[in-house]
């Protein structure tokens, strides 16, 4: 089953699709990190989705695990 991400980047709203929920996940994670609006992630039609208070809980954990002490880890600005 396929899972999808909807964003906005740029004033353009987007659907990437993704071929596990964990691809999802993490590519909705990538999208906000890098300034998108993430504002679905599911399956089937646009309308199941998980909603944007449940991304921004999912984004927070992923954000605490990528970056433990609340910051960037590398010297050079990027993240691993």
């Amino acid at each position: 089953m396929m899972w999808h991400v909807q964003y906005r980047k740029d004033a353009a709203s987007h659907v990437a699709r993704h071929p596990s929920p964990e691809e999802a996940i993490e590519a909705a994670c990538r999208l906000i990190d890098d300034g998108c609006d993430v504002y679905g992630v599911g399956t089937g039609p646009l309308t199941d989705s998980i909603d944007r208070e449940q991304i921004a809980r999912i984004y927070a954990m992923w954000a605490r695990v990528k970056f433990p002490f609340g910051g960037k880890q590398w010297g050079d600005g990027k993240d691993g």
